[in-house]
């Protein structure tokens, strides 16, 4: 906003996650901020709550300067509010006039419709080749944060509870090599830098088939360097499983006080943003079935330390980094698999499974099996030394022929959806010498020599 009062008008943008702000001035939980250039998105300088609803939207870092110091971003701001003419947002749905606690999503939402969220593509977000698959998972995150702007804040057992992703399956679509090239949507202007700054609007729509799962399904499209536009291309869609999760004691929720305390805080989502075809707790079933097992002709392991760069802030494996991490874990593995990332170094659609959480620093045993002639692999992740294939922590089936991306249709078949889920004790039986496991529907070891 454009002062400290939180009835001042607002501006057209939202100061984005992710950014870094040099405070100028605090005034309670009201602060005056001056946005770090390359950080984030949104206004330069404003009028921003540090907390909302107990929720804390901004927090101190340290954080070591660069050598050739911040480049920090400043804009006047009217020094009489009430009669500046700063553009304002529509008011949004669940926003509390009295400025107390509930803050309102992005965008006013309409009950019946998919929850919708504007963002605005980043040069990281970019690759030579269009728009990253992390950067899309990470946008459909923000999403999903906005979208708790909607919930029952009231609800405060809920401050402790987490959704952790359990199961994801993300299809990108030809479009998104729009970001690439000069298309009407991603460089409306001659003078434009391929997709930077073009607008991507995502709607996700969810489902709630038991407790404490949801189901979401979300898909970005591509509408253009101005955000109003009316024309659009879908660049991949991602179906998620998520767990409500009970911070303090690590169990996911249980019992009849909690299913209520859910009950109210997804109300609103759950009245105006669900579909009855989401309310599946099967993921595969949202997929088309029929095709032939799984038969790689190629395996290998290797072993892989997670970094810092995959961790989210709880020191915790983020998903929408997946990506990467099944690139270097094909550099590792060497030929063929370091073929598949050639000419595109992210996949096409990939499955993932996350049984537990992969942690900071930890090493990990990564059993690959690849089929060459269908550009698929499969990835089997366990900590270094495991005995048992229950300790597995991720198993992800990617697809890497580009060739296979539909515009509407699915590239990612309800076996493989299943295969990451059911093929974990064939996989590591496998990988640890013993004897070949049987073919199923799902999973065919045949042409595989015995390791």
């Amino acid at each position: 906003r454009g002062a400290s009062q939180l009835a001042s008008p607002a501006f057209d943008e939202r100061l984005s996650p992710g950014s870094l702000v040099q405070e100028v001035k605090l005034e309670g939980e009201r602060l005056h901020y001056n946005r770090i250039a390359g950080t984030g998105y949104g206004p330069a300088s404003g009028w921003v709550s540090v907390k909302a609803g107990g929720i804390e939207l901004l927090a101190p870092i340290d954080i070591e300067t660069p050598k050739s110091g911040w480049k920090v971003l400043q804009q006047d701001l009217p020094a009489d509010w009430s009669t500046a003419s700063v553009p304002a947002l529509p008011a949004a749905a669940g926003f509390d006039p009295e400025g107390t606690l509930q803050p309102g999503p992005q965008r006013a939402q309409a009950s019946g419709r998919p929850f919708v969220y504007d963002r605005q593509v980043n040069f990281s977000d970019t690759k030579p080749t269009g728009l990253r698959m992390s950067a899309c998972l990470a946008a459909m995150d923000e999403c999903r944060w906005d979208l708790t702007s909607l919930c029952d804040h009231s609800v405060h057992s809920f401050v402790r509870v987490r959704f952790p992703c359990t199961s994801l399956i993300i299809e990108m679509r030809p479009a998104v090599g729009r970001l690439a090239e000069s298309s009407e949507l991603a460089c409306p202007k001659p003078d434009a830098k391929q997709g930077i700054r073009s607008w991507l609007r995502l709607e996700a729509e969810f489902g709630w088939p038991m407790f404490p799962m949801r189901i979401e399904e979300t898909t970005a499209y591509l509408v253009g360097k101005h955000r109003g536009n009316d024309k659009r291309e879908a660049l991949c869609t991602a179906a998620f499983m998520n767990i409500m999760v009970d911070e303090d004691s690590g169990t996911t929720l249980d019992g009849a006080s909690w299913q209520g305390a859910a009950e109210q805080f997804w109300g609103r989502v759950k009245s105006d943003h669900s579909v009855d075809r989401l309310y599946e707790a099967n993921l595969h079933k949202l997929y088309p079935g029929g095709r032939t097992p799984f038969a790689p002709t190629t395996f290998r392991r290797v072993s892989w330390r997670m970094s810092s760069v995959y961790a989210d802030v709880w020191g915790v494996l983020y998903h929408a980094r997946i990506p990467e991490l099944l690139w270097e874990v094909n550099a590792q593995a060497g030929a063929p698999f370091d073929k598949l990332t050639e000419r595109e170094p992210d996949p096409q659609a990939m499955a993932v499974d996350l049984p537990k959480k992969m942690h900071f620093g930890t090493v990990y045993d990564v059993y690959c099996f690849l089929d060459e002639v269908a550009k698929k692999a499969f990835y089997v992740l366990f900590p270094e030394g495991s005995t048992e294939a229950s300790e597995c922590v991720l198993s992800v089936l990617a697809a890497y022929e580009w060739a296979a991306a539909q515009a509407t249709d699915h590239s990612i078949s309800a076996e493989e959806v299943e295969l990451v889920r059911r093929s974990r004790n064939a996989a590591f039986a496998f990988g640890k010498g013993g004897d070949r496991p049987s073919a199923t529907r799902l999973l065919d070891l045949s042409k595989l020599p015995q390791t």
